[in-house]
């Protein structure tokens, strides 16, 4: 018994991409364009999805480094330091270490206490 050979990854790559295409085509409904209105179709989507790209890597940083901004302005009560120097950061630091302690505690006592007795 001989099997078939197995496609290259080249012819099965070349076949994902036409079926991409025919999926692309028949959700857009696409297929029933002729050429020129398929062509005029891509070009404007390809600028809108282009444009928003581009508007996302030139604005987004920005815009996410004002909301968090605004989120600490409203949290810590003054504005923004790189020397984190807001009053009572030692006393969160504090709280911040001794949930962490209590949550590690827990865990490790809940992993003692769900161990089965060995016989």
């Amino acid at each position: 018994m001989s099997q078939s050979p197995s496609p290259s990854v080249f012819t099965s790559f070349l076949r994902w991409l036409r079926l991409k295409n025919y999926q692309y085509e028949v959700t857009f409904a696409l297929y029933m364009l002729t050429p020129t209105e398929k062509f005029i179709f891509n070009t404007l989507l390809l600028l809108i999805v282009s444009m928003f790209v581009i508007a996302a890597y030139v604005y987004l940083p920005n815009h996410v480094v004002t909301v968090c901004n605004r989120i600490w302005y409203y949290w810590a009560g003054d504005p923004f330091s790189s020397d984190f120097s807001f009053v009572g950061y030692d006393m969160l630091m504090d709280k911040v270490k001794m949930a962490a302690v209590k949550t590690a505690t827990a865990t490790a006592t809940a992993a003692v206490g769900s161990r089965v007795p060995e016989l």
